[in-house]
């Protein structure tokens, strides 16, 4: 049986994660608030969130299955902040940053394939993927994280940036037989700082139909 998803499809992953941490990001000018807070930036609007209709503490992301408790400090990329960052290629469907920049958290609801039950699979395949494809990783740690219900293989990796060591966080899961990949981005320096808000975000997200 042809393995699930396939090697390819999980080498396509690496590339699109480090677009954020290469400089790219378009910063605060390209940002607009959450549905925490009620004045839009003055920047290309991005799609308005709609309340979950089963909690209406949760708040829908547009384009994906998934909703989120909304967090005041966190900015969400507009549609032409998220064009700029990735300028050709595969894009994200959305694109948090905390309120320095410093930490992006983007949303891709891929095509590929895969079901609740390879979710733990991805943690014996996917690191070789990583190491081969990410220069002088440095360290490297692989978990199923359960939240609100839903298995997600999460792996945390160190390498080298541009201006220090860079830390990257991809999330798996499987929402409707597709793959979900959350990615969270940061100098490893400007993590600690708002990791709370990251965690609060993340603790908070529920799979919809």
């Amino acid at each position: 049986m042809k393995p699930f998803p396939s090697p390819a499809a999980l080498s396509r992953l690496v590339p699109a994660l480090c677009v954020l941490s290469a400089g790219l990001l378009p910063g605060t000018a390209l940002a607009q608030t959450t549905p925490a807070q009620t004045t839009p930036a003055q920047t290309t609007p991005a799609p308005a969130v709609t309340p979950a209709k089963s909690d209406p503490t949760q708040a829908k992301l547009p384009n994906l299955p998934l909703s989120i408790t909304p967090n005041a400090e966190l900015l969400s990329l507009s549609d032409e902040g998220i064009l700029k960052a990735f300028p050709s290629g595969h894009r994200p469907e959305a694109v948090l940053l905390s309120g320095d920049a410093k930490v992006t958290i983007s949303f891709d609801w891929r095509d590929t394939k895969l079901s609740s039950a390879d979710v733990p699979v991805m943690l014996t395949r996917f690191p070789a993927v990583i190491k081969a494809q990410v220069p002088g990783i440095k360290s490297i740690k692989q978990q199923i994280m359960t939240l609100n219900g839903t298995n997600w293989a999460d792996f945390i990796f160190v390498a080298p940036g541009k201006s220090g060591d860079v830390r990257r966080e991809m999330m798996i899961t499987s929402a409707q037989g597709r793959m979900l990949v959350l990615t969270i981005s940061s100098n490893l320096a400007d993590y600690p700082k708002n990791e709370a808000a990251v965690r609060a975000l993340t603790s908070s997200i529920r799979l919809t139909e």
